[in-house]
């Protein structure tokens, strides 16, 4: 005798057949609706954290490389009595160094003058990331230097350097009243959205 599937002896004792997919069901819109407001809750949480911790970065290494380039140049004046400037400038007014001009600072402080005489020892008195440049490699770097290019912070805006070329322990420049009392003075004025000035920036070496 031929035995009947279990399905069929169900079916005809009036028995609903249950099958294996019925007991899967999919998400309720309310479930889903409860995801998508756990989602929207963590990332109203976590995004300003994160962005909260991208500019505090940025913060740091703008303060840091101010601190360097100023660190930087104080170590020339120790080792050859004067500024790292164009000859012409040392001896005459106090200057603020932005655009290609800071570029040849920087240029004489990490020892990639055409000029010997602006660094006739060779000392690299500055360590530059290529990376603060955009590029790769340090040789790309220079070419940029050369070309004017200047070292930028990290919002990309020029580092302002300001020389106490007649060495009158303090520095009178257009937009610093009063001037400040020191040989050497390096800023950014951060975010631009902040509109700091080189008075009230407080990325800044004095």
């Amino acid at each position: 005798m031929a035995v009947k599937p279990f399905s069929m002896v169900l079916a005809e004792e009036g028995k609903p057949m249950r099958r294996a997919h019925d007991r899967s069901r999919g998400f309720t819109l309310i479930e889903l609706l409860v995801v998508i407001a756990i989602i929207g809750l963590l990332a109203a949480i976590l995004v300003p954290a994160i962005m909260g911790a991208l500019a505090n970065a940025k913060h740091a290494r703008a303060m840091r490389q101010v601190s360097d380039l100023d660190g930087a140049i104080r170590l020339y004046l120790r080792e050859y009595g004067k500024m790292p400037a164009p000859a012409g400038d040392i001896g005459g007014p106090d200057k603020l160094y932005e655009g290609a001009e800071q570029a040849a600072i920087v240029e004489i402080l990490i020892n990639s003058t055409d000029d010997a005489k602006l660094n006739p020892r060779e000392i690299v008195f500055l360590d530059l990331d290529p990376n603060a440049f955009g590029v790769k490699t340090i040789e790309e770097m220079k070419g940029l230097l050369r070309s004017g290019a200047p070292y930028k912070d990290p919002w990309g805006q020029d580092y302002g350097i300001l020389l106490d070329l007649n060495f009158s322990e303090d520095i009178v420049v257009g937009g610093v009243a009063g001037g400040i009392r020191a040989k050497v003075g390096v800023y950014s004025l951060g975010p631009t959205n902040k509109g700091y000035t080189v008075e009230t920036t407080p990325f800044k070496t004095w």
